[in-house]
């Protein structure tokens, strides 16, 4: 008879309730020893680090794109993008797709100049919607390429990526994760399938919420067009 339950998904609503906790105590006490020993196969492949993405945004492409030096842009910086944009599905099968939303990136953060919201956030204290308090607007305030913001949504990504540290907040994050950051909101919006339908206006107002700067936005797709082949 095949399982009721596939555990994959079990602890994907993992949330460290203390009822979860409970929960998989016991799950624990049932287990046999064998498997709870740091040599475990099933433990050893847990802790395996994930491979290093591919390289296909390299601090030469992005002087190609931006026209700022290649040494402004660090090896963990393209990482980070690269993670992105095979976590979200884009690299390495959509081309098109992958440089529509480079283009809306580009765009977002005058060529990535801005990875930080310039503003000082205080205007988010108090946001019961951001899950800020008094004094939570300027630390949780825009970071990375699509300016995550907001308590609640860092704490969200910090969960996601299993990274605590992103509770320091906004410089840590846009130091951290410029790219990475925008994961959630990109899967959560469905952008991969509105840029592989070729709907680039569509994706532009996904992103924006209208046409603020679309024209410069569409002169930067001709160049992400011309560059990422």
């Amino acid at each position: 008879m095949a399982p009721e339950i596939n555990l994959i998904d079990f602890f994907q609503y993992f949330k460290g309730t203390v009822e979860q906790k409970e929960a998989v105590q016991l799950l624990q006490s049932a287990m046999p020893d064998t498997l709870l020993r740091n040599g475990s196969l099933w433990v050893v492949k847990y802790r395996e680090q994930p491979p290093k993405p591919d390289g296909y945004f390299t601090p030469a492409m992005f002087e190609e794109l931006t026209g700022y030096a290649a040494n402004l842009f660090s090896q963990s910086f393209c990482d980070d993008c690269n993670q992105l944009f095979q976590d979200t599905g884009f690299l390495p099968d959509h081309l098109n797709a992958s440089q529509m939303l480079m283009a809306n990136l580009m765009h977002e953060t005058g060529n990535f100049r801005w990875l930080k919201e310039l503003a000082s956030g205080e205007a988010y204290n108090n946001r019961s919607d951001l899950g800020n308090g008094p004094n939570d607007g300027p630390i949780y305030k825009g970071a990375g390429v699509l300016m995550l913001t907001g308590k609640h949504n860092y704490s969200r990504f910090a969960d996601d990526i299993d990274d605590p540290r992103v509770m320091e907040g906004v410089d840590y994050v846009a130091e951290t994760y410029p790219f990475r950051s925008a994961a959630t909101w990109i899967v959560e919006n469905d952008l991969l399938n509105l840029a592989k339908r070729g709907e680039f206006e569509a994706v532009c107002v996904r992103i924006n919420g209208g046409h603020n700067g679309y024209a410069d936005r569409c002169a930067k797709y001709a160049i992400c067009q011309d560059v990422m082949e």
